[in-house]
């Protein structure tokens, strides 16, 4: 079990003193809410305690993460910092409370007037503040708020549930989450050395057939037979490319990770798809700061975004495919939407599997998505898909989500 650690900010330790009341409304939270009310909870907690978000900063950047805004730390919260918290000594007596509590009120008050004169929220002055140059002075207004809020909670606050109730839970959450992701992960794993044995084994008679059919078909002069044995070499082929594509996902080739530009490689899968997606009166959108860089291999990326793009067109008869991307951390979150029929609630678990035919549904065949998953893999990247509406059984598209790590320039 991990203790509580002492947050310090420019030498200055930082109380945190609504621990009790603050922690409560958040193990409420955590308890009886959905994912989108607990974000919207958290940001209403956070706009309610400057302490606590302060110190929620301070606890992110001590792990070499640097939100920029609220809600990057919401995110950052909702994800590492719930399963950092999940892990801390749940007996909160003494902790958290420097000599000098009074001390922290008045940096809190600082860091807060200088947010309100900047006309931004507090985790971006956190983000920029140069702590040496805080005014000597305080706004006495903004003081006197923040040692009203500082003050101890009175029984009529209600009753305070216990740390260990949070704890309980966010480690329920954590253990399946993770669970599921390493399931799902030795699946793919499994599927991958079985395709690698099979893909020698199979490849070697179908270029035996391949072979032969060939030169049966150079000598052959019957128009029937050689239709035959055109249909055979065809086949042949064609389950020749289906292995190149097993043994892409099973040993794929090595890929350069360098500083790639995102709209640039979307521009180019786009364009090569060009005359599918206008044939199929399919309208495309990029949303995204061209500035954004990624760590990836030229090639790699095209073909994942490729097959994610082509994932979605076969779905429609038209409709508009939405491209986006933004940064969050150190990693950049990209977004491919689409106005499609949608995918069978009972069918998402299983759609990267390779052989897995989502035809019935509207949805390609081949290995399109399993290639994408393996290339994000590579990437240190993670990818996922969800229906971009809660009714399963009407919805209304698809949303691909792909993480990739950040390129910055140094």
């Amino acid at each position: 079990m991990q203790t509580w650690p002492t947050i310090t900010i420019q030498h200055r330790r930082l109380a945190l003193p609504q621990v009790a009341k603050t922690l409560n409304r958040y193990v409420t939270g955590v308890i009886k809410l959905n994912p989108p009310e607990r974000t919207a909870q958290l940001l209403k907690l956070f706009a309610d305690d400057p302490f606590f978000t302060t110190w929620v900063y301070a606890l992110a950047a001590a792990r070499g993460q640097h939100p920029s805004d609220l809600s990057e730390l919401v995110e950052w919260m909702n994800d590492a910092g719930q399963t950092y918290i999940a892990d801390l000594d749940p007996d909160l007596v003494g902790e958290l409370q420097p000599p000098d509590a009074a001390d922290s009120i008045t940096l809190i008050t600082a860091i807060v007037a200088n947010s309100r004169n900047a006309d931004h929220d507090l985790v971006a002055e956190l983000a920029a503040c140069d702590f040496a140059k805080l005014p000597a002075t305080v706004d006495a207004e903004i003081h006197d708020a923040l040692t009203q809020l500082a003050a101890p909670p009175t029984e009529q606050d209600g009753p305070q549930l216990d740390f260990s109730d949070l704890q309980k839970v966010l480690r329920w959450d954590t253990m399946e989450d993770s669970f599921q992701q390493q399931l799902h992960t030795q699946k793919m794993l499994a599927i991958k050395n079985f395709a690698y044995g099979a893909s020698h084994e199979i490849n070697n008679p179908l270029a035996n057939i391949s072979t032969r059919g060939q030169a049966l078909l150079y000598d052959e002069t019957d128009s029937d037979r050689q239709r035959s044995l055109s249909t055979i070499v065809a086949q042949a082929f064609r389950a020749n490319a289906m292995i190149a594509d097993l043994m892409l996902f099973a040993h794929p080739p090595t890929m350069k990770l360098e500083r790639q530009n995102l709209q640039e490689i979307f521009q180019r899968s786009v364009e090569e798809m060009a005359l599918q997606l206008e044939a199929n009166n399919i309208q495309t959108e990029l949303t995204g700061d061209s500035n954004i860089h990624v760590v990836g291999d030229t090639n790699g990326l095209f073909e994942m975004f490729k097959a994610l793009l082509q994932n979605c067109a076969d779905a429609m008869e038209s409709g508009n495919i939405t491209i986006g991307w933004t940064t969050q951390l150190d990693q950049v979150r990209i977004e491919i939407a689409d106005n499609g029929p949608g995918i069978a609630t009972d069918i998402l678990p299983v759609i990267f599997d390779p052989f897995f035919s989502g035809r019935e549904a509207g949805r390609g065949l081949g290995f399109g998505l399993s290639k994408a998953w393996r290339i994000a893999q590579i990437h240190h990247g993670s990818i996922e898909v969800k229906n971009l509406t809660g009714d399963s059984a009407n919805p209304t598209g698809i949303c691909v989500t792909v993480h990739l790590p950040e390129s910055r320039e140094s």
